[in-house]
């Protein structure tokens, strides 16, 4: 234990794990909220820079990817600096793009400003984890990793009301720059609280390369993806994109093999059992990034709500999340985890699929009813995936583990809201066609114009539900596995 970590100790008891953990998970709830809340100002945004739904849709990918990248960073940052300064610069890089957000001139610029304020969540998400695991013993990690999985969710639940509120009385800009006083706070009790978690005495060398390489893949592979939009997947530059995705992730893996430096230690996908836990982290946050960008602009495209009433539409489901995640934590602690695994997945499925018969007539609770089901679900899911994800690695291994467990499921969720936009465009187009050719006219009224979207979203709501059932594969191997043998390697 380092002179730091024994003061604080001395100073605080045991109190103080919970004093760090508490200042990561608000710098994180800072991030998460900056996230989420920008999805109810779309259509602001899409009117003060003259673009479409497509092009503002670049706003979530910006993020996203930045934040993915990043996310393989945070493991190296923990190992050769420690949880404190990791942290610090996170919190700097997200209070950057929140200013430039603020006051950005022009849409590029906009961009940009997501892109820092990715870079320091996908660093803070990981080091949250991996903090988790080594202050707390195995009798309490899920308790902790149940407050952190309520900041997880919570934070895109609660998001979308707080910006649908700024932007319907204030002004867009400030859902940028309206978790700052929470990044702050969250600053200030991380350089008191945190603990020195410095791993090498010889600092290793960061593998530049394979960092570039990943973020040349991810940007290609979402760049293709939302150009498909505009093209079709037989345009030259949509295929030229996802083949240089392809080549960059071959590159990388190869790399990262002979690599005696790894930015992500391949070997650990061998064990299985934490293979499925990370496909379904990543089907899951696919499934709840992709309901959580449709569900504002389904609100105010087809029922024609405010801001302020779209995000009111998800607040129920996250007091849903912030009542069950922490007893879903202990739980966890009490009996099997992958029981509440399967128990949350198969709920959320059950919810998705009901959701996808909304349309311009439901109710306001039809729908939030459903989603505090689907959320209630995911209560259940996200603690117990974390701590068996974890718990079936080797506590060296944890910081890596929990870098590559964050970075599929945050690739996951920027894939599943670049292929939700990408259906949204072409079944809109494609339904359009549809009542154009039903009624001989080339323009639609606005009740056909709603009909059009109602029945996108439909399709849209169903292909997200689909796929989220695809978990149910590795909670499976899971179940089986826990049953014949143990789940560590």
């Amino acid at each position: 234990m380092t002179a730091r970590n024994e003061a604080l100790e001395l100073k605080y008891g045991a109190r103080y794990k919970w004093f760090a953990v508490l200042a990561v998970i608000i710098g994180l709830l800072a991030s998460i909220f900056s996230s989420t809340m920008i999805n109810v100002a779309l259509t602001n945004i899409m009117a003060a820079y003259d673009i479409t739904q497509a092009s503002a849709q670049w706003m979530s990918t910006a993020y996203f990817s930045a934040s993915t990248v990043c996310m393989l960073s945070s493991a190296w940052l923990m190992h050769n600096y420690g949880a404190r300064p990791a942290f610090l610069l996170a919190t700097v890089l997200f209070f950057s793009g929140s200013m430039l957000g603020q006051f950005a001139p022009d849409f590029n610029l906009l961009i940009f400003a997501r892109v820092l304020q990715g870079s320091g969540a996908g660093i803070l998400q990981p080091l949250t984890m991996a903090l988790v695991f080594r202050l707390f013993p195995a009798n309490l990690r899920g308790t902790a990793l149940g407050t952190f999985s309520m900041v997880i969710v919570l934070g895109p639940a609660i998001g979308p009301t707080i910006g649908g509120i700024i932007t319907d009385t204030l002004d867009w800009h400030f859902t940028f720059t309206a978790a700052l006083p929470l990044s702050f706070l969250g600053g200030v009790l991380g350089w008191k609280f945190l603990p020195d978690t410095k791993d090498a005495e010889i600092s290793s060398r960061f593998n530049y390369i394979s960092f570039l390489l990943i973020a040349m893949t991810v940007a290609s592979f979402l760049i293709g993806l939302s150009d498909s939009q505009f093209h079709g997947f037989s345009d030259i530059k949509v295929i030229t994109l996802l083949c240089t995705a392809a080549i960059g992730l071959t590159l990388f893996i190869v790399r990262e093999i002979k690599s005696s430096a790894p930015l992500l230690r391949l070997n650990m996908f061998r064990n299985l059992y934490f293979t499925s836990t990370v496909l379904i982290a990543a089907i899951t946050s696919a499934g709840m990034f992709s309901s959580i960008y449709m569900l504002p602009l389904f609100a105010r495209t087809v029922q024609l709500t405010t801001a302020t009433d779209a995000g009111l539409m998800l607040l129920p489901g996250g007091l849903t999340l912030a009542l069950i995640s922490p007893i879903s934590g202990r739980m966890v602690d009490r009996m099997p985890a992958h029981r509440l695994l399967l128990a949350g997945i198969l709920l959320f499925i059950v919810a998705s699929y009901a959701i996808s018969y909304a349309d311009q007539y439901s109710s306001f609770w039809f729908i939030a009813g459903w989603l505090m089901v689907s959320r209630g679900a995911l209560g259940l899911i996200l603690p117990s995936n974390n701590t068996l994800s974890l718990s079936s690695m080797r506590p060296e291994q944890v910081p890596q583990a929990s870098g590559a467990l964050n970075f599929c499921r945050m690739l996951g969720g920027t894939t599943g809201v670049n292929v939700i936009a990408v259906l949204i465009t072409a079944h809109t187009a494609h339904y359009r066609q549809v009542i154009m050719e039903e009624t001989h006219r080339s323009v639609l009224t606005s009740e056909e114009t709603v009909q059009a979207l109602v029945q996108t979203f439909q399709d849209c709501f169903l292909i997200a539900c689909l796929f989220f059932a695809l978990a149910l594969i590795p909670v499976s191997y899971i179940i089986y596995h826990t049953h014949t043998k143990k789940p560590h390697q």
